[in-house]
């Protein structure tokens, strides 16, 4: 058995495997240019903002439902996906869901759907009929939501129990076919980009805009896949060595640190190979187009990231943003559904709503166990149109776990687990994390305000600057040539990053300059830090709304909710009223926030 896949606590959203992901070719020439706590009383109910539509915090899920052109076709497109929500073709009728713990676990058919994503892609070149290729591609999304409902489930159990062998080989089976199907897939969707049903296939299922991510598609080759397999066994590598190593103790990273870090640095090699066949010049360029399909390059990122240095890193200059004002007032942990729930009425419409159907189908586990995986995340069982809530309370403060994890839940389960793209999912989390704060009983006004203000300091140490500095070593680490990459100066460029950032003097073993060997992210999932970084700016100005003026946040957070799918970050943060992140004037005003969060005008 090869070691599975252990995903760390911040990569909250799960996505066991990136079925839906799709890359463009790199297009030559490409410029780039850059788009950029006050207290508050738990007497006050949540309102509606003078901006805002007054049923904003109030829609139900049966109300989500949008207007939507009339197909040419004559089969009906089913509400959820009017809803703009996963490729699923379910009956219409209510479905039965189970416990989570008695959801039956069945290996999935990988090779059926890989056979049939291939039959199709053959067929689409020389078909003008689009209802015809509908009708194929349906079965095909069934067995898609099979897949990833199964690989789920696996992963759940396998999470509860990490001595479950059988569990640990049935994920690993899913990810290594995963990545086959994943490649097969993003075929078909090139093959129906090229086709002349093009347009109509977008009209009548996948939406406008849905084939941008697959024109020129540079479909990998077996040596692709060979190159993804290497890959896999370099991962399974590092994981072998972390299943060996406490990561929170600073003797275990320093013991592992060569080995992991040589891993890593083969790992990076190895990407480099991976881009360059997909046509992209560096690694991090293919990262963010393709894996992450994001409306933002690393140029962008890196002019983003000058910006959060300029503004926000110089604040760490008061010891107490990571000393006292990040310190959180007690809590019994028995408590913590409990305070949630509290919360979640007060908040009202699809916030309770999501609340009680977690609740109501115990689509959460919240147990301690010994033998449990110490992480939390949020996913999405496609079979059953429902999310899930898993949170180790050993592994960190149980409460702020929950509410950052129902943050994700309350977004899967209104848009039917489409979450869009990752900044937007991180918003919906981070944000959560301070407005359940503001509306959870039994809490003193005092203790309140100490957690809203610890929540805060939390989402500027931990999320704006650690991951911005992680991002930048990142972009910094793949714009190396192979012989500029060491161990020693890896350590170097990383410890840079800390002061950089205005946070090498924070306590943890997070801040040191050996720690990016020990950072699961650079390993599992290269690129995807700089997702919590922009989106906590985008959290923080959801939680500066709600200290202002109680219930604007929970407006501004229903509104995110009923985005309209298929928009990227910037067009969804227009929509919906928020200002862009990587807007200078956006990090000016957050600042100005925080500085006054933490009494220091």
């Amino acid at each position: 058995m090869k070691p599975v896949r252990i995903f760390a606590l911040l990569l909250s959203v799960i996505l066991l495997l990136s079925l839906f992901a799709g890359c463009a070719d790199a297009p030559a020439g490409t410029s780039t240019t850059a788009a950029r706590i006050t207290e508050k009383s738990s007497s006050q109910p949540a309102g509606s903002s003078e901006t805002v539509p007054a049923d904003s915090s109030t829609v139900s899920q049966e109300a989500t439902v949008r207007e939507t052109e009339e197909s040419t076709f004559d089969f009906e497109i089913p509400v959820r996906m009017q809803n703009g929500g996963d490729l699923r073709f379910l009956p219409e009728e209510p479905l039965t869901i189970p416990k989570l713990s008695e959801m039956e676990y069945i290996r999935p058919d990988a090779d059926k759907l890989i056979a049939d994503l291939e039959a199709l892609t053959e067929k689409v070149p020389g078909c003008s009929d689009a209802e015809a290729l509908l009708t194929d591609y349906y079965p095909i999304a069934v067995q898609i939501s099979n897949f990833t409902t199964m690989c789920s489930l696996a992963y759940f159990h396998y999470s509860m129990d990490m001595n479950d062998s059988y569990f640990a080989d049935e994920y690993d089976y899913c990810e290594e076919q995963g990545d086959i199907a994943e490649e097969k897939e993003n075929a078909l969707y090139a093959a129906f980009a090229a086709s002349p049903c093009r347009d109509e296939l977008e009209k009548a299922y996948f939406g406008e805009g849905f084939f941008l991510d697959y024109d020129n598609f540079n479909v990998g080759d077996e040596s692709y896949l060979d190159l993804l397999k290497q890959e896999n066994d370099l991962l399974a590598q590092y994981y072998a060595l972390a299943s060996t190593a406490d990561y929170t103790n600073p003797q275990d990273i320093e013991k592992n640190h060569e080995a992991s870090g040589q891993i890593f640095i083969e790992l990076v090699k190895l990407r480099q190979k991976i881009a360059e066949a997909k046509g992209y010049e560096n690694y991090m360029d293919y990262s963010y187009a393709c894996s992450f399909k994001r409306d933002y390059t690393p140029a962008q990122a890196r002019e983003y990231l000058a910006c959060v240095k300029d503004f926000l890193a110089p604040l760490m200059k008061n010891p107490n943003i990571a000393g006292p004002y990040s310190y959180y007032s007690y809590w019994d942990e028995s408590k913590s559904v409990d305070y949630l729930s509290a919360a979640a009425e007060r908040m009202g419409g699809p916030i309770w709503e999501a609340f009680r159907f977690m609740s109501g189908h115990e689509l959460y586990d919240v147990s301690y166990s010994r033998n449990k995986m110490g992480t939390g995340y949020t996913s999405y069982l496609g079979n059953y149109e429902a999310p899930f809530l898993f949170v180790d309370p050993s592994s960190k403060d149980l409460v702020i776990t929950l509410f950052h994890e129902f943050g994700h839940f309350t977004d899967y389960y209104y848009n039917y687990g489409s979450i869009g793209d990752h900044e937007t999912g991180e918003t919906y989390s981070q944000a959560m994390q301070y407005l359940a704060f503001a509306y959870a009983d039994p809490f003193s006004d005092d203790a309140r305000a100490s957690n809203l203000r610890a929540t805060v300091s939390d989402l500027l140490v931990y999320a704006i600057l650690q991951e911005g500095a992680y991002a930048d070593f990142e972009l910094q680490v793949y714009a190396l040539a192979p012989e500029e990459l060491t161990v020693e100066h890896l350590d170097a460029i990383f410890g840079q990053c800390m002061k950089d950032f205005g946070i090498s003097g924070v306590s943890g073993v997070r801040f040191k300059s050996n720690y990016w060997s020990a950072y699961l992210h650079f390993f599992a999932y290269p690129g995807y830090v700089i997702s919590y970084s922009d989106s906590a700016v985008t959290a923080l100005q959801i939680c500066r709304l709600e200290a202002e003026n109680p219930g604007a946040g929970v407006d501004a957070f229903c509104r995110l909710l009923n985005r309209t799918h298929g928009k990227k970050f910037a067009a969804v943060l227009e929509e919906v009223g928020l200002d862009s992140p990587f807007e200078e004037a956006t990090l000016e005003k957050t600042a100005a926030f925080l500085k006054d969060a933490f009494h220091m005008n």
